[in-house]
């Protein structure tokens, strides 16, 4: 994951080098806590400085949300990845993200057409995206299956996945965002981290 990063990282640096309009790329610095809401499916946004948290919320009339949450995911984000990855697709999902900075962070906005039409003309790029794509979906459906399982199992696995992903070098996983990513209380969180780790 580390090299797919550096990769996406080589290929914004390009995008922006070659940009003429604001519209295909704008840069949207952050403090910390400070938060930003996208519906737009016509961009995707990569994390040039920082980390974040992502709260993404598929809103659709065949989704029962009985406790208001069950629609939301919780996701941690740092340096060169990419937000709303899903919205490459043609599909419309009603996704909304809500990105809030956990350090003063530095987000860009690409504009979907912009990035598709210069990866048609270089292969490298879009293989990297796939690539990046592929191992995002593959930890989605990880994450579903581990999901459906205990409290503990979600919090394990939150907590392996962090460590994979070395955002625990990056990011204070603190009690509450452990509990967020993981989806149980913040006092199950306390009461078990240590036996857990």
């Amino acid at each position: 994951m580390k090299e797919l990063k550096k990769s996406m990282r080589q290929i914004v640096a390009e995008l922006e080098y070659n940009s003429l309009d604001s519209q295909w790329l704008d840069q949207i610095p952050l403090d910390k806590k400070e938060e930003y809401d996208t519906k737009d499916p016509t961009k995707v946004y990569f994390i040039k400085s920082g980390s974040l948290i992502v709260t993404k919320t598929l809103t659709s009339d065949t989704i029962l949300d009985v406790q208001g949450n069950n629609n939301k995911i919780y996701e941690a984000f740092t340096s060169n990845d990419l937000i709303a990855i899903e919205n490459i697709s043609d599909k419309n999902t009603n996704l909304t993200f809500k990105m809030v900075a956990l350090d003063r962070s530095e987000l860009i906005s690409i504009d979907k057409e912009y990035l598709l039409n210069y990866c048609a003309n270089k292969p490298s790029f879009l293989e990297t995206i796939l690539k990046y794509t592929m191992m995002k979906t593959l930890q989605y459906e990880e994450k579903s299956l581990v999901f459906l399982g205990s409290r503990e199992q979600r919090l394990s696995w939150s907590i392996e996945t962090q460590r994979s992903n070395d955002l625990d070098n990056e990011i204070n996983m603190t009690n509450r965002i452990l509990s967020k990513l993981s989806r149980v209380d913040e006092s199950f969180v306390s009461q078990n981290i240590k036996k857990i780790v």
